[in-house]
């Protein structure tokens, strides 16, 4: 699908004397204090190069590659045994190309062997459980995740977002006492309000909604789902969002359907900007005013393979592989997040980075017909949506597949209303589904993953 231009007019949100407290003194001692010090010069210097031909990005993440490939080779041991000394006249980017692809596994089995030797003066440790629930721990060093937060940043600039500016995330919520300090600590140096996206009804979204429209933020920030939940809520109640937040609001986490996409504009009145990221290695990709994802080369080596491991050309498809130009302490290289995305070409914008047109998402985000062929998760959206325009009343709706021909259909949704959708839901699946049994099942809610995500599709084959 083609990316769709948009006119985004500058945001003019007042910068309250609060917000100026953060942006000028307390996150930079926070800065500081973490070792990240060189996050306000590194966001400064991307944006300047973001609008440099792409040869001259490229020149630029040759280098990096260069310098993280032999520092791997030098102080990581698992890279030992994969990368000859002696490499002849090869390029850097011929020499990551015969790497092996990395995955998820496998770093949390070889965690020890992944990491520099030795590991950098100060690093962070990050755990991310991920939206397949299996944690995934990596250590990063101070200066790598300072290029992380600052190409954060550059992509909320993309939208008016600038440090200091109130936000309300909706997201997790840390359930140990110490992780929920931690989260608080963070929330108040990012001057930003937080709303539990595990678990919530209609009185908690009332109670949320009261609470932002005190606190009067430039910017949502949140799961794809958690945002639509919020503005079916306001939408039905017949209120008047608009103005709340002031500047954008900034989707992540799940594939933004462009059903989603429209309601969110439609009630909140604001721009919407992609975020595109992975939490082993940061922000990935941002849309821009032309709807086309720009790749955050200067930290990242993005690629997109085809099945046959060959790199995607523009206009097609296939699985993301991320090499983390900057991570000194456990370089990943060649990691598989297990996503989608079709490549994309030149961007009207005239930033000279890479860019992606979508994201597919996860690959379990699919439902396999008897087939063979796989629908994403938006196809589905896309039927759901349909089924509402024609007067079928379903709030949120879940997929199952318990085998290649048999799909269980959880629908938040009164008994009578599901009677009603067998029908027109086989009418539009269409001759791919024939001969599968679906069965429906009405549910007061949908429980979320652990970390607070919605899963639109559920895949539990036994082969798998």
């Amino acid at each position: 699908m083609a990316p769709v231009a948009r006119a985004y007019p500058r945001q003019k949100g007042a910068r309250s004397k609060m917000g100026a407290f953060h942006r000028g003194i307390l996150y930079p001692l926070t800065l500081f204090a973490l070792g990240e010090g060189k996050l306000l010069s590194r966001l400064r210097e991307i944006k300047r190069l973001q609008f440099d031909p792409p040869a001259s990005l490229r020149a630029g993440q040759e280098s990096d590659l260069a310098r993280i490939l032999a520092h791997a080779l030098e102080r990581v041991p698992y890279y030992r045994g994969l990368m000859p000394r002696d490499h002849g006249a090869d390029g850097p980017f011929e020499r990551l190309s015969r790497l092996p692809l990395l995955a998820k596994e496998t770093v949390q089995r070889e965690r020890p062997r992944l990491q520099a030797t030795p590991l950098p003066a100060r690093y962070a440790v990050k755990t991310t459980g991920g939206s397949t629930g299996e944690p995934v721990t990596v250590l990063k060093d101070r200066a790598a995740a300072a290029c992380e937060r600052a190409a954060m940043w550059l992509g909320y600039s993309w939208r008016g977002i600038c440090i200091g500016d109130r936000a309300a995330r909706f997201w997790g919520i840390p359930l140990s006492r110490r992780a929920g300090a931690l989260r608080r600590l963070g929330d108040l140096v990012m001057n930003r309000i937080r709303f539990s996206a595990f678990a919530f009804d209609e009185e908690d979204l009332g109670r949320y909604w009261d609470r932002c429209r005190r606190f009067r933020p430039a910017y949502f920030h949140g799961y794809v789902s958690m945002l639509e939940a919020v503005a079916r809520y306001l939408e039905d109640k017949g209120i008047d969002a608009r103005g709340v937040p002031s500047k954008a609001i900034v989707a992540t986490s799940e594939v933004l359907s462009p059903q989603q996409r429209a309601l969110l504009e439609r009630v909140f009145g604001v721009p919407i900007l992609i975020e595109y990221g992975c939490g082993e290695l940061g922000p990935i990709a941002y849309d821009c005013e032309e709807g086309m994802l720009h790749t955050m080369d200067f930290d990242l080596v993005v690629e997109v393979l085809r099945p046959d491991g060959k790199p995607a050309t523009e206009g097609e498809s296939g699985e993301v592989v991320l090499t983390d130009l900057r991570n000194r302490a456990m370089p990943l290289l060649r990691y598989r997040v297990g996503d989608f995305a079709e490549r994309g070409g030149p961007c009207p914008c005239g930033r000279g980075l890479g860019t992606l047109r979508r994201i597919w998402g996860r690959e379990y985000d699919f439902v396999t017909s008897p087939g063979g062929r796989r629908f994403h998760g938006e196809f589905f959206m896309y039927i759901f949506e349909e089924l509402r325009r024609r007067g079928l009343s379903i709030g949120q709706f879940q997929v199952v597949q318990k085998a290649a021909d048999r799909l269980k259909v959880h629908l938040v949704a009164a008994p009578e209303t599901a009677a009603g959708v067998q029908r027109p839901l086989r009418e539009l699946l269409g001759a791919e589904f024939e001969g599968v049994q679906i069965e429906l099942e009405t549910v007061p809610s949908i429980p979320r993953r652990s970390s607070g995500k919605m899963a639109v599709i559920v895949r539990q084959i036994p082969s798998e």
